[in-house]
């Protein structure tokens, strides 16, 4: 499955991205002392001064920088003019700020009142979809579909064919992976008859069907009427791994402001609104991120109190219980919009915002969730923002502000570059929690992982992650020893999925270490004294250079180099739409040990790569087991009967029964062999003389006899043939030995 924004990380070309930098130093000039952080370039965008809602980036074109869409249209609390809806084009290529105004040779002539303009892969395909939500009633949600390979950043206005056939007075749209199915679901904001009063209305849950269709689901989403629903957002609010919804309002609502409703996981939301503590009714937005370091999600809202900015704090405790508490505020001006980004690369998320009144503001986090306001951060623009946005636009690994205008001073309506001439982002995505395959589980296997970067905007965090994987049916080993200060062998050629295991084979108390100079893989053995051992599993094909720390001085380097494996798969993770989580999808028709290893790259290409996890894994290939009767009539000596009895998967309690016995005793024997040899005048069914288990005794039980045993729960196991049969002492038998029919056992999951 291909992530929302997968494609658009594609990098451009060492010689694209040495271009650029060039220009940019001459366009970009970098800060002096007491210069804004945030520095305007006028005149950075082509379009026309027009009132617009929204924006955001993608990277519609593959091309590895990041164009932009705008909502615009007219109007505030009723419609106005309708406007084209615009996608603006990133030429990098020709200069750090040079964007063309495609909209209609790549959208179509399309006019609506825009409210927002939100992205996702909608198909799984690598390429970014749009979506417009548009406000008053005047026109159905916009759909665009990217082209994709065969007209890249193109797209087919399709959204009526995808199920998007009622109109709505939307303030907001949002994709998100709402019922951990692998693909992008939807939900679009409704204030019903009036867009910022009247009685309101509830938002609407549509669901992917895998392909890119849609279709409603108010069941699921099961959601109270709100008024002026402003804001669409998805948190895994309570850490169980699903996006929960959170819907901002402009208004007072009873049974809380906002919606705060909690996801079972396959997308049926659950009503929990009024544990949000109050706010005032000018709220636009918030933004939800870990704002104290403590792995949950908090919000930070524009008007929390009055037009104040402020926090609302998450005190999930380890039970699982959700509290909030309401932290300190700043400013006092009427404001629109909030991002997250780290701003001074310091680990934790300040805090931009676009503010309807005056310059935009940041907002410094001392780490625990509290705000300072930051003195000269924006060139001083007086105009009204209704949006605003980050991405690095000239992939300088620094995160730009993009801002858009309406309702008043029109003459500065148009959408204003803020550079950032601060330092480039040098810190690699945390990955937070993660989950991991359960041993025995069945293919296709499933982990969601959760990350946290330098941005965090709507759900859009301008990072991919992938997955490399391969199922081993034996272990993959291989060995390197340190008899010296040398590694032996120097260069080691492995397969994916391969465990190096490095032993220090040297004398006396002179210790080494195996410490990986390859960016993104931070294996260290630390200090290890001869006859010690340290272990490393690869899984990604690629060239890995390691350094003993101590004595590298002396030439102790060594390289491990991995091929792919025969089953290898490389595969790009999706991104869930909120909180950071992303949702890792693997498959095999082999059973044996999955080895899997997951990586994380941000936009400025910093790379965090998760350790490799070995679990014994069932393959699509298995089957439910079974037991089959064979040889029966087979000689005068097949007198006794046999037959198999419980569930024949691993894990469970299996019996086998032999009738017909007319001897104190028999034996059975257990074996993996299936044989045909003549035998006393019998027929060997199984081979008595390659046995899995020892024989074991039959008691005689009134010419019935019961052998009680169980599979292993080790996956390793399915599909493997088990055989059986029963014999015994008989001269009553030709040859004087009796024999039963023979018992397959066909183990299953």
């Amino acid at each position: 499955m291909i992530p929302l924004g997968y494609a658009s990380m594609l990098k451009s070309s060492a010689s694209k991205r040495f271009l650029s930098l060039g220009l940019i130093g001459a366009v970009l000039a970098p800060a002096a002392a007491a210069q804004a952080q945030f520095k305007h370039i006028p005149g950075s965008f082509p379009n026309p001064k027009k009132w617009t809602e929204g924006l955001e980036c993608a990277d519609v074109d593959n091309d590895g920088d990041l164009d932009v869409f705008f909502a615009e249209g007219n109007g505030y609390s009723s419609a106005g003019t309708k406007q084209q809806n615009v996608l603006v084009i990133n030429k990098l290529e020709l200069g750090p700020v040079a964007f063309t105004d495609e909209s209609v040779a790549r959208l179509g002539v399309h006019t609506s009142n825009a409210r927002s303009a939100d992205t996702g892969d909608i198909q799984g395909d690598g390429w970014v979809d749009a979506m417009f939500a548009n406000g008053f009633n005047t026109d159905l949600p916009f759909l665009y579909v990217n082209r994709g390979a065969v007209q890249p950043g193109f797209f087919d206005f399709d959204g009526v064919a995808r199920g998007f056939t009622t109109a709505y007075s939307s303030a907001c749209s949002n994709f998100g992976d709402l019922d951990n199915d692998g693909d992008l679901d939807v939900i679009i904001s409704d204030s019903g008859s009036s867009y910022l009063g009247g009685s309101g209305d509830r938002p609407h849950l549509y669901f992917n069907d895998g392909n890119g269709f849609f279709t409603e689901d108010a069941v699921a989403m099961n959601a109270p009427v709100k008024k002026a629903h402003m804001d669409v957002q998805y948190v895994d609010i309570d850490n169980d791994w699903d996006l929960d919804f959170l819907g901002l309002n402009r208004a007072n609502n009873t049974g809380g402001n906002h919606y705060l409703m909690l996801n079972d996981g396959l997308g049926n939301f659950t009503n929990i609104s009024n544990m949000l503590p109050g706010t005032s009714s000018n709220v636009y937005e918030a933004e939800v991120g870990d704002l104290d370091g403590d792995n949950d999600m908090d919000m930070f809202f524009v008007s929390l109190s009055g037009f104040s900015e402020g926090s609302i704090n998450n005190n999930l405790n380890p039970s699982g219980t959700l509290s909030f508490s309401t932290g300190g505020t700043l400013s006092n001006s009427d404001d629109n919009e909030v991002i997250l980004l780290d701003s001074d690369n310091d680990g934790d998320y300040d805090v931009i915002i676009g503010s309807l009144g005056s310059s935009e503001k940041l907002f410094n986090n001392n780490g625990s969730g509290v705000f300072s306001t930051v003195a000269n951060d924006f060139t001083a623009v007086g105009d009204s923002t209704l949006d605003i946005t980050v991405a690095d636009v000239n992939n300088d690994g620094t995160y730009d502000v993009i801002s858009a205008q309406g309702e008043s001073g029109s003459t500065q309506w148009d959408a204003k570059l803020y550079a950032n001439t601060g330092s480039a982002d040098t810190v690699a995505p945390s990955i937070i929690r993660q989950e991991e395959v359960v041993s025995g589980s069945t293919s296709p296997w499933v982990v969601r992982s959760e990350m946290k970067d330098q941005v965090m905007d709507d759900g859009v965090h301008y990072v991919r992650a992938e997955v490399d994987y391969v199922v081993n049916t034996s272990p993959q080993t291989a060995a390197v020893t340190m008899p010296g200060l040398t590694y032996s062998p120097a260069v080691l050629n492995i397969t994916a999925g391969t465990t190096v295991t490095w032993t220090n084979t040297g004398t006396g108390t002179t210790k080494h270490t195996v410490t990986s100079s390859t960016p993104g893989y931070e294996f260290d053995s630390g200090l290890f004294s001869p006859g010690e051992t340290y272990s490393y599993t690869f899984v990604r094909p690629g060239t890995y250079d390691y350094v003993c720390t101590p004595h590298v001085a002396f030439g102790m380097v060594g390289q491990v180099i991995v091929t792919a494996a025969a089953g290898s798969v490389n595969e790009p993770a999706l991104d869930m739409g909120g909180s950071g989580l992303f949702r890792f999808e693997m498959s095999s028709s082999n059973s044996g040990d999955l080895v899997y290893e997951r990586r994380f790259t941000d936009w400025a290409g910093n790379v965090t790569v998760s350790p490799a996890v070995s679990v014994p894994v069932v393959g699509s290939g298995g089957s439910s087991g079974s037991f089959t009767v064979y040889g029966t009539g087979a000689s005068p000596a097949n007198y006794m009967s046999i037959a198999g009895l419980g569930s024949p998967q691993i894990g469970n309690a299996i019996q086998v029964q032999v009738s017909g016995i007319t001897q104190s005793a028999v034996l059975l024997v257990i074996s993996l062999n299936q044989t045909n040899t003549p035998l006393f005048g019998g027929v060997m069914l199984a081979d008595f003389f390659s046995q899995l288990l020892p024989l074991a005794t039959i008691p005689s039980a009134g010419g019935t006899g019961t052998w009680n045993g169980a599979i292993p729960n080790d996956p390793l196991l399915v599909g493997l043939d088990v055989f059986f049969q029963a014999g015994t002492t008989d001269g009553s038998q030709p040859g004087g030995f009796g024999m039963s029919d023979g018992l397959q056992l066909n183990i299953g999951l």
